[in-house]
């Protein structure tokens, strides 16, 4: 064989060989095709979050449409305060178990790397996304219920078109500022707000300390009834929240709103209370149904709650008015907390249709407090007199209720439920 012959016979063989790489590189991605098909087809419902961006990919590389659905429970932090973690991953469980039962044929679920946010793969667009939104929200508020332990939790929900997972996330944030109200990702209105971001992070690291004290009835001592006061790192819970970008305000003040309902659950407090709430909180377009959530979800009637308003600036008057009349229709007492006495309490009083007035030791000594108490001793109005000064003469005060001795409570977890 000269030299001639064993080239032709190497050339050949290479060509061979390349040809058979060829066809079988071929072979390798049709059946990577299909086993990639296959996974993306056969794949669960609810899926860890690394394949769930995988399969979101997929379906953009095969120019699907669909809806991304990014799903938050509201203060997820008192719940891991309350229980232990097990109960904590049992509830969440169950949300992501109700979410997914609900979805069409190629839906997706997963946790993302934030313990109390999901995200969902909605594969069409041709349903109303705000619609779908609600709805959603409404399957991940269903109770959970086990062992004894009942559990139910707001949430916010944003929606986005696109694979833009920042953009949802603004969406997002959107959605808790007002209170859980579905949001449709809008590039001209959301920015992702540094403040939020910061505030949300720092919510397990504050300081909390309650202060209730027991109130006690002047004339006829009858109806237990509790008066709260919350401090963050220090400072009085209305302080804090003026300290806060108006935007942040109102989830805030809900999210120590659950606080407070919690401990008090937690001490296993039979009585009306109060909680305080903003005004700019009231006017929320969601705040009586996230209130309904919240009292029942600890086991209170509406009819024990006390809304200790503090006077602040609102933008929708008609909506705040409508909250409030609702409110008062659910048996609701509307309060006014007050830190001076002039002209405009007058005024609220009447627009916010108030039933007891919240005086401190400093009011009770301002030139105008005699006549404040005249007129809402002729119009019907309860007074109460926040003091933990001790030996006064009640019958000479002219008020109608007092603050007396203060709950002691337990910072240690215990086991949640009355006795």
């Amino acid at each position: 064989m000269n030299e001639l012959q064993k080239s032709l016979i190497s050339f050949g063989a290479i060509i061979i060989i390349g040809i058979l790489i060829y066809f079988g590189s071929i072979w390798y991605l049709k059946s990577y095709k299909k086993m990639k098909d296959n996974k993306m087809l056969t794949m669960n419902l609810v899926i860890k979050y690394k394949l769930f961006l995988e399969y979101l990919s997929y379906q953009d590389k095969n120019k699907q449409n669909y809806y991304l659905f990014l799903i938050k429970i509201n203060n997820l932090g008192v719940l891991e305060n309350t229980y232990s973690d097990y109960v904590v991953k049992n509830y969440l469980t169950k949300t992501v178990k109700e979410l997914s039962i609900y979805l069409p044929f190629g839906g997706k679920i997963a946790q993302t790397t934030q313990r109390d946010t999901f995200i969902i793969y909605y594969p069409t667009i041709d349903d109303d996304a705000y619609l779908l939104g609600k709805q959603l929200k409404l399957f991940a508020q269903k109770s959970y219920h086990e062992n004894g332990i009942h559990i139910t939790k707001t949430n916010s929900i944003a929606v986005i078109d696109k694979h833009d997972l920042t953009g949802l996330s603004n969406a997002l944030v959107s959605s808790v500022r007002n209170l859980g109200e579905p949001t449709i990702y809008d590039a001209q209105k959301h920015h992702l707000s540094e403040e939020f971001m910061s505030l949300n992070e720092k919510l397990k690291t504050l300081d909390y300390k309650l202060r209730s004290f027991n109130v006690e009835t002047i004339k006829v001592k009858k109806v237990k009834e509790v008066y709260n006061d919350l401090f963050i790192n220090g400072i009085e819970l209305n302080d804090f929240l003026n300290q806060l970008p108006v935007a942040d305000q109102s989830w805030m003040n809900m999210y120590l709103l659950e606080y407070i309902l919690n401990k008090i659950y937690y001490k296993n407090i039979y009585a009306n209370i109060s909680l305080p709430v903003l005004l700019v909180t009231i006017e929320n377009q969601l705040f009586v149904d996230y209130l309904e959530t919240i009292v029942k979800a600890n086991q209170f009637l509406l009819e024990n709650i006390i809304v200790s308003i503090k006077l602040t600036s609102v933008s929708n008057e008609d909506q705040l008015i409508k909250n409030i009349l609702t409110l008062s229709n659910l048996g609701i007492k509307m309060s006014l907390n007050l830190d001076d006495i002039n002209q405009n309490i007058y005024n609220a009083i009447q627009r916010y249709h108030i039933k007891r007035l919240e005086i401190n030791d400093i009011l009770m000594n301002h030139s105008l407090i005699a006549e404040l108490l005249y007129f809402s001793k002729v119009n019907h109005i309860e007074v109460l007199y926040k003091t933990e000064q001790k030996n006064i003469d009640e019958q000479s005060l002219n008020v109608t209720h007092m603050t007396k001795d203060m709950i002691k409570f337990n910072e240690d977890k215990q086991k949640r439920g009355r006795r």
